[in-house]
């Protein structure tokens, strides 16, 4: 799913204080409502309309909207392709956001409705009633303007609909264009996230269908970083998600593939091994959520539990409808997934052959994403730039070298999301590859701060594959790599298109 994203950015915003803070504010009550919107549908499946749940839920959202209201006299809710418009702002799908931002959307799509208008003065009473309204329609299988003509007929008068018009002119007057390549690695994504959140929630008859949607996200990614392999390393570099072991699953997957791209895996190879990663830690859905986000150290029991995942991993693809290909190769990185090259870790094993390598590749990607991701048990988050140098110190030992070889030439000394200072004395995160060198060492970073340590007006890139002309020697040289929270920067401003 392609969600789309407001674009705001701390240091490059001119205006005052006042409107930043109003903008921010309105950006948060526009989030607060989709969530409000798909939980108070959600409960008229289950509730009465007067039922004391639906009532409370229904003045969260009445409160919302009048929170919109204090700037526009009314609240506008536009679905255009993969996007969702909240008076004109589009916004970001997280996974904070990602159930109920995919379950309106969606919902818009297969109604064939466009926009939702509130206006002021509306009441908890209709906004319930409209949402009955909502779902009396979708159960009867209407669609587009015979949803708009019955709803003019139920009398509702601060509320109104319109139809989609299909009319693909309509891109320029919300500001979307065709699909660039980093939206394109948007939607492959957050596909792959929901996929993952599915497969690893999901009863095991359900895994089959799960497996299908898995297999299909996966492709998407293997095309997308085939095409333009920056965009998904971007979004992988992005830690500020909520729901942890998906989003890892996800990002472990994207690190996986990006290797064995580096190593030329076929298409085939990279949606076997882009499966296995997805999948890879799905046996944590059997440890306790109080044992996996527990802050400090373990006991005896809570760390049995943990190493017990990669056995109940084992057993949970075991158990899927159909064994085929894929399941098999996920069942042995399941299982393998925390055991060293010298095949000590965990879970415990008689000495064998090798592990399989595509175990080796996901234990290089998982160690690396677990490192550079905040976690409330961990004293210390480590920079891309610090973690690639300790998967390199533990080569031979913790885990294979040519692999981590290729890891590093496939995400480069300084991974995307890295701070770097130059010898300049500017400031800038890694946003992709150069254009200029081929070198992987010698990405393009966007400036943050100016040599004088201010933040910079403008967006400006500085391509360290560039060269000068005389020397025919690198132009800038990299003094030493920063920390995104020690800057009070966050990745997701940057990296997120």
């Amino acid at each position: 799913m392609n969600e789309c994203v407001e674009t705001p950015s701390q240091l490059k915003s001119t205006r005052p204080d006042v409107d930043k803070a109003r903008h921010a504010a309105s950006i948060q009550a526009a989030k607060m409502l989709l969530s409000q919107i798909a939980a108070i549908q959600k409960l008229l499946k289950i509730y009465d309309p007067e039922n004391a749940t639906v009532l409370q839920a229904g003045d969260a959202l009445l409160a919302t909207l009048k929170d919109l209201f204090a700037d526009l006299p009314s609240a506008e809710l536009k679905f255009w392709r993969d996007c969702i418009f909240v008076n004109g702002e589009r916004l970001r799908c997280d996974v904070s956001n990602f159930a109920a931002y995919k379950f309106i959307l969606v919902q818009a799509q297969r109604l064939e409705i466009e926009k939702i208008t509130f206006e002021a003065g509306i009441t908890r009473e209709e906004v319930i009633r409209f949402y009955r309204f909502l779902d009396s329609v979708e159960t009867a299988g209407s669609k587009g303007t015979a949803i708009t003509g019955r709803l003019a007929s139920e009398g509702f008068t601060h509320v109104s609909l319109a139809a989609a018009a299909h009319v693909e002119q309509q891109l320029d007057d919300v500001g979307i264009k065709s699909l660039s390549k980093p939206e394109r690695a948007k939607r492959a994504f957050f596909a792959a996230l929901g996929s993952a959140k599915e497969i690893l929630t999901s009863q095991t008859s359900q895994g089959a269908a799960s497996m299908r949607k898995a297999k299909r996200a996966v492709h998407t990614a293997v095309d997308i970083l085939l095409e333009d392999e920056s965009s998904l390393l971007a979004l992988a570099a992005i830690k500020d998600h909520d729901e942890y072991t998906f989003s890892h699953s996800v990002n472990v997957c994207i690190f996986s593939l990006a290797t064995g791209h580096s190593l030329g895996f076929s298409r085939n190879h990279l949606s076997k091994l882009g499966i296995a990663a997805l999948f890879h830690d799905i046996g944590k859905t059997s440890v306790p959520q109080d044992v996996l986000n527990k802050i400090g150290l373990l006991d005896v029991n809570e760390w049995k539990a943990i190493r017990e995942h990669t056995v109940m991993g084992v057993r949970r693809l075991s158990r899927m409808p159909r064994c085929n290909e894929h399941i098999l190769h996920s069942l042995i990185v399941a299982f393998q997934h925390h055991l060293n090259i010298d095949q000590s870790g965990y879970p415990l094993v008689p000495p064998f052959g090798s592990l399989d390598i595509f175990s080796r590749i996901v234990r290089i990607a998982d160690t690396f994403d677990a490192m550079t991701t905040e976690r409330p048990y961990r004293n210390k988050v480590y920079s891309p730039y610090e973690a690639i140098r300790y998967l390199a110190s533990q080569a031979g030992t913790k885990f294979d070298p040519i692999l981590v070889k290729a890891f590093a030439r496939a995400i480069g000394v300084f991974p995307i999301g890295t701070v770097l200072r130059l010898g300049t004395g500017e400031v800038g995160i890694v946003v992709r590859r150069s254009n200029l060198s081929g070198d992987p060492n010698r990405p393009t970073m966007r400036v943050l701060l100016d040599s004088t340590g201010s933040p910079t007006a403008e967006s400006r890139l500085i391509d360290l594959g560039q060269t000068d002309p005389k020397t025919g020697q690198f132009a800038h040289t990299v003094v030493e790599t920063l920390s995104c929270k020690d800057l009070g920067v966050n990745p997701r401003d940057y990296l997120m298109p």
